[in-house]
């Protein structure tokens, strides 16, 4: 398998998990307050991020309706403004 394919792979993963994780929260205020549920979900964001990041800028160049640096933007505040 190409590399391109397993980060591709690994990021549909990580959107699986997401959902699996905030699946059962009607609410915004509920899904914060079940730690282990939202945080184990923003660390799949996290995961999602440091994937973009390794991606080759080609893909990324001939994908470029898909907004690269926001999502990379959001992997950084939550790694490094968690509590702010």
């Amino acid at each position: 398998m190409s590399k391109i394919k397993f980060d591709l792979f690994a990021l549909l993963e990580a959107i699986d998990k997401i959902k699996l994780y905030s699946q059962d929260f009607s609410d915004a205020d509920t899904f914060y307050h079940d730690q282990k549920s939202f945080d184990a979900t923003m660390m799949q964001f996290i995961v999602i991020g440091e994937i973009i990041s390794r991606l080759d800028i080609n893909f990324k160049k001939s994908n470029n309706k898909i907004p690269w640096q926001k999502i990379k933007d959001f992997r950084n505040i939550i790694a490094h403004d968690y509590f702010g």
